[in-house]
């Protein structure tokens, strides 16, 4: 079985795999990376979790639908054109007579009113993304690491507690956590990069 290459040259990015209705492992991947993204912002939305989740797979279904036709010389980014669909579909969920908060139409008008200019949708969708893309980067690269040299990076990066406090708690000297925070941040940021070659900007 031939190994697959996994360099930024000769590594398919993941649009171009996506139009193969065959490569079930590229929508693992999409839908692995997205789907949360996409339902957080659909709840960020006014959307009860019934619905947000419907807008999840709505968004999927029509990505299968045109990825192949895809052109980002019309389109714009991947990216953005995927941020657009799931603002679109969301406001769309929000406007059909069944999604109400218990208030009547008023209280549906109101969200729809209340949406975010398209630039602060941006940047929730891009924080979102983000999030989601080092959630995913520090499952891949967990186990790599030891676990005295996660914990140094996860106490002081992700929980943000001190370098003094956390060499305390491990009995490890201040500047050994600071090398293994150093170490998991560098790899972590590999994999963020290698996430966003993959999305063909």
């Amino acid at each position: 079985m031939a190994t697959e290459n996994h360099g930024p040259e000769t590594r398919p990015t993941l649009i171009g795999r996506l139009a193969d209705p065959a490569c079930e492992q590229a929508w693992e991947e999409f839908v692995r990376l997205y789907r949360d993204v996409v339902y957080r912002v659909a709840r960020a939305r006014g959307l009860r979790h019934a619905d947000a989740e419907d807008v999840s797979q709505e968004v999927f279904a029509i990505v299968a639908q045109k990825v192949e036709q895809f052109d980002p010389a019309a389109k714009g980014s991947f990216r953005g054109w995927l941020r657009k669909l799931a603002r679109d579909v969301a406001i769309d969920r929000l406007r059909r007579p069944s999604i109400g908060t218990g208030s009547g139409d008023s209280a549906v008008q109101r969200q729809l009113n209340e949406l975010p200019a398209g630039e602060d949708t941006g940047s929730l969708w891009d924080v979102e993304v983000r999030r989601e893309q080092l959630r995913l980067a520090c499952e891949r690269i967990r186990d790599q690491f030891s676990d005295g040299t996660w914990q140094s990076f996860w106490l002081t990066a992700i929980k943000h507690q001190s370098i003094a406090d956390v060499a305390k708690q491990l009995s490890r000297s201040e500047g050994s956590i600071r090398v293994a925070r150093c170490r998991v941040m560098a790899k972590l940021k590999q994999e963020v990069r290698r996430d966003d070659r993959e999305i063909s900007l």
